[in-house]
């Protein structure tokens, strides 16, 4: 057997999403991040973690093959928090909101096969109770898929992750004020 590799975890983001980063590295005090490192040329601001073998175990779950990201067959033990499925939305969610009568939301699952997709969509239905579809979008002249929360599910979607999001992310939700201030 293989040693594992060490992995750490690395996040970045723009001056816009400052507060969401600083939460973030609050959250992960227990991996020892660096201190938060500005990027000025870019408008960024980033940390990252120590390398650990914790962090090369789950590394390896979603790249089992060093370079294809999977979406590993224990999916629905991983996430199952409803944090989870709010940061999950905050950093690859949008909401798709064209009038009245239109509003759902979209992850941005680009980098998945057709059958990760449906394992991500069997997730969301057995651990959370919410009605989503694989659907293909084009981008770049690609065809690429992606997770569509229906229209029905909506409201439960949104009471679920609703206390989570961070204000730097509410406007994912219109109406979303981020109850607890993150």
């Amino acid at each position: 057997m293989t040693p594992t590799q060490k992995s750490s975890y690395r996040v970045k983001y723009s001056d816009r999403s400052i507060g969401y980063l600083t939460w973030i590295h609050d959250q992960v005090a227990e991996l020892k991040p660096s201190e938060l490192k500005s990027i000025p040329k870019y408008s960024q601001h980033l940390f990252y973690t120590e390398s650990r073998t914790d962090l090369g175990e789950f590394r390896k779950l979603f790249y089992p093959n060093e370079g294809e990201k999977r979406v590993p067959q224990n999916i629905k033990s991983l996430l199952k928090d409803p944090l989870s499925l709010a940061v999950w939305f905050m950093d690859d969610g949008t909401l798709d909101f064209r009038d009245k009568y239109h509003r759902n939301a979209l992850f941005a699952t680009h980098c998945f096969s057709f059958n990760d997709c449906n394992l991500l969509s069997d997730m969301l239905r057995e651990n959370f109770g919410l009605k989503v579809s694989v659907c293909k979008c084009q981008m770049r002249g690609k065809m690429y898929y992606r997770l569509y929360v229906y229209s029905e599910s909506m409201k439960l979607f949104e009471d679920i992750i609703k206390p989570f999001m961070h204000k730097d992310y509410a406007y994912k939700i219109r109406n979303c004020q981020g109850q607890q201030q993150r």
